[in-house]
């Protein structure tokens, strides 16, 4: 049964519980739902079609955070703190979202010739453009629903939307359709989910517009007290597409889809911890003022995420090459270094995000994101040294060898020790 949108005003272990295990429904049916979808465009396009669908996403996705600028992180501390005039918050923030967004939607339409001599993902790249725009003002609607504590919203529409987009994809594959229409289907599908997502806003969070004080931010107040948030999320963002991006200039698409078949997994790994990290920063501000109960609970998470990490690099160094071969095809067998290397990589990977979650709920977020930053720099280096020679091997060592710096430094840092 749907809940409504008052905030939820239950003890904090049942809300924590409660709003972590939506998140991990929505996670873990998210993943899978996309893994599905990349493997169906692998086994009907081959490596060379999944290469163009991900060198053309590659570039959309970080402009949508750039677009975002953590706009919804702020707006869901502000509206959890006050909620009474989320109607007029909300409009302020759609105000933005139309100015950033669309000009940086326009501004790919424009560019998307020069971003790749490739021609279908340069047609790719302008049929995706709409996304810079559509995370965003979805992302909107689901920053009100975390300021609510009601996570419900999340995973229907998440998997909803995948849903949809995985039959569509396979309806437009069956009567011939290529690359360029399965990400015309992703666009449409997205479009659909922030109409739904509109539609649970106005039928169970709208309140109409109060008297007294109205909320209304500008452009310029969002984006100066956003920064923070933003600067994170852009550098993980573009982190996390940077291997992508270069293998598609340096390399062949063939080695774009190898790449991206081995990434799959690594964000199917990643799916729980994530989970875990959206319910686990509030626990840990709430805990900032008991440091010792604050460092057992750290260590007891820091020990967990090394063990899974462990467990996963293990299994697929026994079982990657079935594992590849059984949702990829043979087709795929060039991608088992790759997989392998990168695989191995989620350990130092997850030990970072902790860390990383711990700089945020102790108030230091600039130290975080200056390592962010250094690994960045040293990931464009790493990438243009490695991807030449070894293509997504190279790229995959790349990022096992950033994950495993930015861990020493964090883990050095004065600044992050309980």
């Amino acid at each position: 049964m749907m809940e409504s949108g008052r905030p939820d005003r239950s003890p904090l272990p049942s809300r924590l519980s409660r709003n972590t295990l939506s998140l991990l429904v929505s996670n873990i049916g998210s993943a899978a739902l996309a893994f599905l979808l990349s493997v169906l465009i692998g086994r009907t396009l081959g490596q060379d079609g999944l290469g163009v669908y991900a060198a053309a996403l590659a570039w959309v996705f970080p402009l949508s955070l750039a677009a975002e600028f953590g706009i919804a992180t702020l707006m869901t501390r502000d509206l959890a703190q006050s909620t009474g005039d989320t109607f007029h918050y909300l409009r302020s923030v759609i105000a933005a979202r139309l100015v950033m967004g669309g000009g940086l939607m326009l501004a790919l339409l424009v560019a998307a010739p020069f971003l790749s001599d490739h021609p279908l993902v340069t047609r790719g790249l302008q049929l995706s453009a709409p996304l810079v725009l559509l995370l965003p003002l979805f992302s909107t609607f689901t920053a009100v629903f975390r300021a609510r504590q009601a996570m419900w919203p999340i995973p229907w529409l998440n998997i909803g939307m995948l849903v949809a987009q995985v039959a569509l994809t396979a309806l437009v594959f069956r009567r011939g359709g290529d690359v360029l229409a399965a990400l015309a289907v992703n666009t449409f599908t997205l479009a659909g989910q922030v109409v739904a997502a509109w539609w649970v806003w106005r039928r169970w969070f709208s309140s109409s517009p109060t008297g007294g004080t109205r909320h209304v931010v500008s452009l310029r107040e969002l984006s100066q007290r956003a920064w923070p948030f933003a600067a994170a999320a852009v550098l993980a963002a573009l982190q996390l597409r940077l291997n992508t991006m270069l293998l598609e200039r340096l390399t062949t698409t063939a080695e774009v889809g190898y790449y991206a078949a081995a990434a799959r997994f690594v964000e199917a790994g990643r799916v729980a911890p994530n989970a875990l990290f959206g319910a686990l920063l509030p626990a840990l501000v709430a805990l900032a003022l008991q440091p010792v109960q604050l460092r057992r609970t750290f260590q007891r998470v820091m020990f967990g995420l090394a063990a899974f990490g462990a467990v996963l690099g293990g299994l697929f160094a026994l079982f990657g090459a079935a594992i590849l071969r059984l949702t990829y095809g043979a087709a795929f067998d060039a991608a088992l270094p790759a997989l392998h290397i990168a695989m191995w990589s989620l350990l130092p990977g997850l030990l970072r995000g902790g860390l990383t979650l711990y700089c945020f709920a102790v108030g230091q977020e600039r130290f975080a994101n200056q390592v962010n930053a250094a690994a960045l720099g040293l990931q464009v280096a790493l990438g243009l040294a490695l991807i030449p020679r070894y293509g997504a091997a190279g790229a995959a060592i790349a990022s096992l060898l950033v994950e495993v710096a930015a861990l020493a430094l964090l883990g050095a840092g004065r600044e992050v020790r309980p």
